[in-house]
């Protein structure tokens, strides 16, 4: 299983995905939609719109290149949400997924603390969750998601989660934006209900960055179910969850 839209093992030049280099700090990034069910089923893909953000030297640089960062993330995601036809007064739901405890997995418990809103406000449309994993509370993540959209009114949801890559080199550098909501879980094999706009009834934007590879698309004769991250996982996390955050709380401010 794959995560990250070009590891699929097939060739997305066809569809017009090509990567563009920045002129700052070793960036690069690729755009890629999917327009029927013919090409979702080709490419083992849902419909919609993929956009992610290959960030090879972040760990490398400082705060500059952490605001650059953002900047890209917030316009593209900013993006996402007009061509949605999202209204700055309609209610988000954010919603941080993946097991709190494991630290290469808390990218959306990291991304749920540093996402900004005024509770006491009258006016307030942003809301977050943080709903943990299955084996912790035995309840699917997407019926509780279902029901707080139902019950609350929710327009649109932005979900944020680790993902798994194929390659040492992408751990905590590629940030990963699309349209098509997220599976919890399914980048370790773990394959629940999907949380997307048909699942919930509302838009379903997914962010993430992966953090985990399967030893075993290193070496093939590691164990299958060992899952490898970063030695300095939690620094990286922490960085990475701060920019998506800050994008987050850029737009919707």
């Amino acid at each position: 299983m794959y995560d990250l839209i070009d590891e699929c093992g097939k060739d997305l030049e066809k569809l017009g995905y090509a990567i563009t280099k920045l002129d700052r700090y070793g960036l690069s990034f690729g755009t890629l939609t999917i327009e029927d069910e013919e090409e979702a089923q080709e490419y083992g893909m849902k419909i919609g719109d993929y956009f992610i953000l290959n960030a090879p030297k972040l760990y490398d640089f400082g705060v500059d290149c952490q605001a650059y960062i953002t900047d890209i993330l917030a316009k593209k995601l900013g993006a996402f949400l007009k061509d949605l036809k999202i209204r700055r007064k309609d209610k988000v739901l954010i919603i941080g997924l993946g097991n709190p405890d494991i630290m290469a997995d808390r990218l959306g418990k990291e991304v749920f603390d540093n996402i900004t809103i005024d509770a006491l406000s009258k006016s307030n449309n942003i809301f977050k969750f943080c709903p943990n994993i299955y084996f912790s509370t035995g309840i699917e993540t997407v019926d509780l998601v279902e029901m707080l959209v139902k019950c609350m009114y929710i327009d649109y949801c932005i979900i944020i989660d680790s993902l798994t890559t194929n390659e040492l080199t992408r751990l905590g550098t590629s940030f990963q934006i699309t349209t098509t909501g997220m599976t919890p879980g399914s980048g370790v094999l773990r394959f629940n209900r999907a949380i997307d706009s048909v699942s919930t009834g509302v838009p379903c934007i997914s962010i993430g960055v992966p953090f985990m590879v399967f030893a075993n698309d290193l070496k093939q004769d590691s164990p299958p179910d060992l899952i490898l991250s970063p030695k300095d996982v939690r620094n990286n996390v922490e960085i990475a969850s701060f920019i998506i955050a800050s994008a987050i709380n850029e737009v919707l401010k």
